[in-house]
């Protein structure tokens, strides 16, 4: 259940901090606010400024008033506006005072003031840095147009200023309380604040530069005095650009206050819808849920899986319920079909092994025939030995099928056919005086292993009957398989004359490499000794989770 609160804590944590962020915020939008009302204002000034003189510059008319008139239509342009405009003046292409609003002196060499030699280059319409007026002697901010003739070429500068305290007027009518500061500055930088802007409320000096090189940027950062700040610059005029700052140390306290009066709410809520999806969940969910497992332990494969008709709880548990009444309908189903499939498995496992038994043994009679047409003594051997392979493969037949394990064999009763069928074909009993005992365990082996244990016993006896009892001798042949653990141990023993003393040195021969070679094939090694008779000794892995595995397939 607390799992299921993990996403609203983390949406209510989430709307906390973001209320939070929201809050503190709020300074850097007052500050873009600020920005924007200054700008507004101040902008308004400049904007009336350069409409003058542009329209001055372009017009041309004053170049061709004489030097009084000139003077007169300046002056009264100046006063207009007294409280705003400074001055308005004109001068030639090379900087020298043609005419001015206020008593001047003409033919004044004005070429090196800044705005001039910047007007001389771009040619368009600029401003100058805070200065004292040279003619009204009072802090002036100026600006410049150019008159150009019909080739582009500059003419002459109309030139004008305003008053910086007008700004300084202007500034007392900007919403700019005690946490509110609103400078100007000029395009060499330096800073002109206006109502009562405090020096220590400016950007770090070091941030200054980065302002004044965009066209517009927002900061928040910690002011020279030490105070958290937000500031937003903007340009008034490509010299000159609008600084606003808002302190956020308030903002910042009310922020966190706002951050953690959520949280206190948010806590409470979540607590409440806790108990609410706890008290909810037991009642809707578990209990309907206990009481299916309670119904699905009861029950068993085989058995019908009726619905309960006194379900109750959400619908999604109901149509479970009802999922459940078709899963074990569908399983009785399944498991009849595979029931049947698997008997007419069986039957045709039975019947393939019946046959190839039944193959195996008509090819065992047509080489005992053959070799009873031959008269070459060596060549009626290997063709008897031929047929007791052949023969040992179809015993191993017929007992699959005989025990309808089909994928496995027990080893006993086949050792035991085995052994009597050796010794009938190799003329072994009471009678030869050469007897097989079988000494074995009762286990099974899956049929790979089987066949290759049939096929080695098969080699193994018949050199034991073939070459170990010459000329009548008496003997014992025993075959013994044990299991230690995983590990099967098979011994072939008899008490005959052994391979050293063996008539045609049958240890080199073709049956001794396919014994070697079937023990390989069972995942041992052949180790054969033939001191005082033949010992022939196998230890390998008996696969017996290839043995359950068949046996879990074929239940």
């Amino acid at each position: 259940m607390a799992a299921a609160t993990i996403p609203i804590a983390a949406i209510a944590v989430n709307n906390a901090w973001s209320a939070f962020r929201a809050a503190g915020a709020a300074g850097l939008r007052d500050a873009v606010i600020l920005r924007e009302v200054a700008a507004a204002r101040h902008g308004a000034a400049m904007e009336g400024l350069r409409e003058i003189l542009t329209n001055l510059a372009r017009s041309r008319y004053l170049l061709a008033l004489p030097a009084d008139a000139c003077d007169q239509h300046l002056r009264h342009l100046r006063e207009l506006a007294p409280d705003r405009y400074s001055n308005f003046w004109l001068l030639d292409g090379e900087g020298r005072l043609l005419c001015s609003g206020l008593p001047a002196r003409r033919g004044d060499y004005f070429a090196e003031l800044d705005y001039v030699r910047e007007i001389r280059q771009s040619k368009r319409f600029v401003l100058g840095q805070f200065t004292l007026g040279l003619v009204s002697g009072r802090a002036v901010l100026p600006a410049a147009a150019p008159v150009l003739d019909e080739a582009g070429q500059l003419q002459a500068i109309v030139g004008g200023s305003l008053f910086l305290d007008f700004f300084l007027r202007g500034g007392q009518a900007t919403p700019n309380g005690d946490q509110n500061d609103v400078w100007l500055l000029d395009a060499d930088g330096s800073v002109l604040p206006l109502g009562s802007a405090r020096a220590e409320a400016l950007p770090p000096r070091e941030d200054l530069p980065q302002m004044l090189a965009a066209q517009e940027m927002s900061l928040v950062g910690t002011a020279r005095g030490g105070t958290p700040y937000a500031w937003s610059m903007a340009v008034l005029d490509p010299g000159l650009r609008v600084l606003a700052g808002v302190s956020l140390a308030q903002a910042k306290q009310g922020a966190w206050l706002t951050f953690a009066r959520r949280l206190l709410e948010l806590s409470l809520f979540l607590a409440a819808c806790l108990v609410a999806i706890l008290i909810g969940v037991e009642l809707g969910v578990s209990r309907p849920l206990r009481r299916l497992v309670a119904r699905v332990r009861e029950w068993a494969p085989g058995r019908i899986y009726e619905a309960d008709p006194q379900a109750q709880g959400p619908y999604e548990v109901r149509e479970l319920d009802q999922a459940l009444v078709g899963a074990a309908r569908a399983l009785r189903e399944r498991e009849a079909a595979l029931t049947h499939a698997l008997h007419q498995r069986d039957l045709l496992m039975a019947e393939i092994h019946h046959r190839v038994k039944n193959n195996l043994q008509v090819v065992a009679s047509l080489l005992n025939l053959q070799a009873d047409r031959l008269r070459n003594p060596s060549a009626q051997a290997e063709f008897a030995v031929a047929r007791d392979r052949v023969q040992a493969l179809a015993t191993l037949h017929r007992h699959l099928y005989l025990h309808q394990s089909f994928e496995r064999i027990s080893m006993r009763p086949f050792l035991d056919e085995l052994s009597r069928q050796l010794g009938d074909a190799l003329g072994a009993g009471p009678d030869s005086g050469v007897r097989i005992d079988i000494d074995t365990e009762d286990l099974e082996m899956g049929s790979d292993q089987a066949i290759s244990l049939a096929l080695l016993l098969t080699e193994a006896v018949s050199n034991a009957m073939r070459h170990g009892f010459p000329e009548g001798r008496a003997g014992r042949i025993l075959i013994s398989l044990h299991v230690e653990g995983d590990t099967a141990h098979l011994v072939v023993e008899d008490d005959g004359v052994g391979l050293d003393d063996a008539a045609d040195g049958n240890s080199d021969g073709l049956g001794m490499r396919l014994i070697e070679g079937f023990a390989g094939h069972l995942g041992g090694e052949a180790e054969i000794t033939g001191e005082q008779g033949t010992r022939i000794a196998v230890r390998f892995p008996l696969h017996r989770r290839d043995i359950e595995a068949s046996a879990r397939d074929g239940a």
